[in-house]
């Protein structure tokens, strides 16, 4: 698991891991990017377009890593993985990678992150994700859009979040009611350094803009057009990528890592729009082909 800010291991970590560094306002100038896309199991899809041509999906992620340093985990939220597999996800990655780990829809959808009953499929979240190690990024509490901010909601969210484990783990929420961006929620959050997930997309909580941790947690979600596949953009998104950009680089100085994921329903293709974002900022990007076999090229 990721070890939290201003611990000694956190400082190894940060010093030694190979994200992006890029120019930013925090203090000595320079901020952290982990950019990566929602999942990287897009078959046939990313096949000749980003992944090599009659690659075996098994070797996928060991492909991806080599690309971006980090990647949303959406298969969790349909159910905790065996022990096996996420041994297999360190094991393909290189140091220094990032799984954000979206917790289960049985704990924030089903039962809605009602205590007790959400403890025990929590606590077992907890001893999946610590397989990971240092290779834990964020955990992403993404709650549906009739979660609304009533008093017993505040209440839940509040108990829950005390529940975890927060000195050990970064922890981001995604609440999908627009009247959730308040002080009081900011307040909440911030009071434990829990990051608020900023989104694009066609949802109402899209561009609610607020800072409550040393971290800040982005996803390009879905744009609502229609898409024939997911092996190429269909949409210039020009101007949201500009309008990203720029809050980006104007970030508070208190957000030292800037954690982003992009999804293919954004424009078609989610590596092509963050390597377009990515540019935008300054920051270098590797051009998936490069990693190619050379007999594929040829």
């Amino acid at each position: 698991m990721t070890p939290r800010r201003g611990t000694a291991s956190w400082r190894s970590l940060q010093r030694d891991s190979p994200a992006i560094r890029g120019k930013g306002d925090t203090l000595g100038g320079i901020r952290i990017y982990r950019l990566g896309t929602q999942s990287w199991t897009y078959f046939p899809d990313w096949l000749a377009t980003f992944y090599p041509p009659r690659m075996p999906q098994a070797d996928a992620l060991a492909f991806y890593a080599q690309v971006f340093d980090t990647v949303e985990v959406n298969a969790t939220f349909h159910g905790l993985p065996s022990e096996s597999t996420l041994r297999t996800w360190y094991d393909k990655t290189p140091p220094g990678f990032s799984f954000a780990v979206k917790v289960p829809r049985e704990i924030t959808h089903d039962m809605r992150l009602e205590l007790p009953a959400v403890e025990r499929k929590t606590r077992e979240l907890l001893r999946i994700a610590g397989l990971l190690r240092d290779k834990c990024g964020p955990l992403l509490v993404q709650l549906p859009p009739s979660f609304e901010p009533s008093l017993e909601h505040r209440r839940r969210l509040q108990a829950f979040l005390d529940l975890l484990p927060i000195d050990e783990y970064q922890i981001a929420v995604e609440l999908r009611h627009p009247s959730w961006a308040d002080p009081s929620t900011a307040e909440a959050l911030g009071e434990r350094n829990v990051a608020w997930v900023l989104v694009d997309g066609d949802q109402s909580n899209a561009r609610k803009m607020l800072y409550t941790a040393d971290f800040t947690y982005v996803r390009w979600n879905r744009s609502g057009l229609p898409m024939r596949n997911w092996s190429e953009l269909h949409y210039d998104r020009t101007r949201s990528l500009d309008w990203w950009a720029e809050q980006l680089r104007a970030l508070p100085s208190g957000v030292e890592t800037v954690y982003g994921y992009m999804s293919n329903e954004f424009a078609g293709h989610a590596p092509a729009s963050l390597r377009m974002l990515c540019e935008r900022l300054g920051l270098p990007c590797i051009d998936p082909k490069a990693k190619w076999p050379q007999q594929v090229l040829f």
